[in-house]
């Protein structure tokens, strides 16, 4: 997601507030707390009213990944906070497409190889299944098979030169999910043809972040607000507060009027090229690739997206780039909850 998005956490009492459904999407990890029972004992004792924030800030997935919440005490709020760090480091390990040693691109390889199905993890099941999902709903505007094509084009953007055509209708004809089959039980997955991969760069932050929230909840704390690289996760308002504020940017030169919104229980993400793109032959091409054409935008673009959780938001975020406005306003009855934030060119 775009650097364009930011945050910014005001704890004043505020009155508008924007209420959606939670989506759970942490099944799969154990929901366990270590908290010890005198540290129990302690926060039973306070109110809410009277718990302190924490701050926490690590680089996971390639991007900062910043914890704000309210706590009891120190030490519980350590330990989730290291709890969710460790969690986004074994989602990194399971989906990461620039790990040559990480699941989802192992069995990419093995199937590839053995033209058979190929056992997966729980984690890396339901991510391969919700994505597969939102390429349905969003009539393939989104679809993590792209890896190929959008490797041709990192590719461009480093050596500022086009693709041979060649090359791109080769990496098109490994897109979409007739590429590819999912199996629920045993969890395995059998591509069908020698070169698909997958690229779960487009959910994997609002999927990690939907999982913070619940291990979060695990330890008691339920009023944060989590942000990995400009993707939102917040929880319930802080004390005295209806929700958490929230800034977003402008295109304008000097971005100096920021509109400012107010949250809870929801998930946000932004999607554009403000940074990432390239400038071939006088054509701006984006880093956004249309899975279904195989090319980049080529017209800058903002969208921001909020939903009942991080992972719908995410997703949307990309497929209304490709969409535009009008056709991706279509596919948002298709997520209930979500709402289109901004459309900005």
């Amino acid at each position: 997601m775009t650097q364009n998005f930011r945050a910014t956490i005001v704890l004043t009492v505020l009155t508008v507030v924007a209420w959606l459904a939670c989506l759970g999407f942490a099944d799969s990890f154990e929901k366990e707390s270590t908290c010890s029972a005198s540290e129990v004992e302690q926060s039973s004792h306070q109110t809410f009213a009277e718990w302190t924030r924490f701050d926490f800030s690590a680089s996971k997935m390639g991007v900062p990944v910043r914890l704000s919440f309210y706590a009891s005490n120190e030490s519980i709020a350590q330990k989730a906070a290291d709890a969710v760090f460790a969690h986004f480091d074994k989602l990194n390990a399971i989906l990461s497409d620039y790990d040559p040693e990480s699941e989802i691109i192992a069995v990419c390889r093995k199937s590839s190889e053995t033209n058979d199905y190929v056992a997966l993890s729980p984690d890396l099941f339901r991510v391969l299944a919700f994505a597969r999902t939102c390429t349905e709903k969003t009539d393939g505007a989104f679809d993590i098979t792209v890896s190929p094509v959008v490797k041709l084009w990192r590719r461009s953007r480093s050596f500022r030169e086009l693709p041979p055509p060649e090359y791109l209708e080769k990496a098109r004809q490994l897109v979409g999910n007739d590429r590819w089959e999912l199996q629920a039980d045993p969890p395995a997955v059998r591509t069908l043809a020698p070169g698909v991969r997958f690229d779960v760069g487009g959910v994997a932050k609002g999927i990690a972040l939907d999982d913070a929230l619940e291990i979060l909840a695990s330890f008691g704390i339920t009023s944060a607000l989590l942000d990995a690289g400009g993707d939102l996760r917040i929880g319930d308002p802080p004390p005295g507060s209806d929700g958490w504020r929230v800034e977003f940017a402008t295109l304008t030169p000097d971005d100096s009027e920021r509109p400012v919104r107010v949250f809870a229980n929801v998930g946000i993400a932004c999607s554009g090229d403000t940074n990432r793109y390239v400038e071939i032959n006088g054509v701006r091409y984006s880093h956004i690739i249309d899975p279904r054409t195989g090319n980049p935008l080529t017209e800058h673009v903002v969208v921001a997206v909020s939903a009942p959780c991080a992972a719908d938001a995410d997703a949307l975020a990309s497929a209304i780039c490709v969409l535009g406005e009008t056709e991706g306003k279509k596919i948002l009855a298709r997520f209930p909850g979500a709402c289109l934030i901004d459309f900005l060119r």
